[in-house]
């Protein structure tokens, strides 16, 4: 699961117990990322990523506080409220009266809690290398949870350290691409081959059975 931190406004009214906010943006800019290597890269997600992961998880998606599924505060489909607009995504949360809701409610209020995050795999993405640099263009996701989160936010200048992913398993390079399809049909010429000659093999022992039966 990947997870992304953004430094977002989460709006707080505190007389009826609701948080809401954005828990993505869309941008036309693109942040750079570095993974578990060092190695970097360029992504986005792009306007309607998440639409098909709330229409199928509409009573299946989370709100936690720092990615602790002890600490949940929010489900859809009960007091959490997640949309698409031509922003990004939208949540609104009716706190719950529990000790992990209460918390939340005064860690905002204090400005102790005031960024957002989200963990997701991606289902779909469009990748491209432009001067040496790669891009990943996030087009489809299926999410999991957003949390509230008092980790700092980086913006589209700074890299955000990412212990948890790794480039090369998402750099569908086409050099690679050529090697993978050379490879499978060279596999396959063998595999053809080798039938060909367990086959003739076989007719040759039956022939040789039927003649000394004869």
């Amino acid at each position: 699961m990947e997870k992304r931190t953004v430094n977002l406004k989460i709006e707080n009214k505190v007389e009826d117990r609701k948080l809401q906010g954005y828990a993505s943006v869309f941008s036309e800019e693109y942040t750079k990322i570095a993974d578990m290597w060092g190695d970097t890269f360029n992504e986005r997600i792009v306007s309607g990523a998440f639409k098909d992961t709330l229409e199928q998880k509409a009573d299946d998606i989370f709100m936690l506080v720092n990615h602790n599924w002890d600490k949940v505060v929010g489900r859809s489909g009960s007091n959490l409220k997640l949309t698409e607009d031509e922003h990004g995504l939208r949540f609104e949360l009716q706190v719950p009266n529990t000790v992990d809701g209460n918390d939340l409610l005064e860690n905002v209020r204090l400005g102790l809690i005031r960024g957002c995050s989200f963990g997701f795999n991606v289902i779909d993405s469009e990748t491209r290398w432009l001067e040496d640099e790669f891009y990943r263009d996030i087009t489809k996701v299926d999410l999991f949870e957003i949390t509230a989160t008092a980790i700092p936010a980086y913006s589209n200048t700074e890299i955000a350290c990412r212990s948890d992913l790794s480039l090369k398993d998402i750099k569908p390079k086409t050099e690679e691409k050529t090697t993978v399809v050379k490879e499978q049909v060279e596999v396959k010429t063998v595999v053809e081959n080798r039938n060909k000659k367990m086959l003739k093999n076989l007719l040759k022992n039956i022939v040789k059975i039927e003649s000394e039966e004869k």
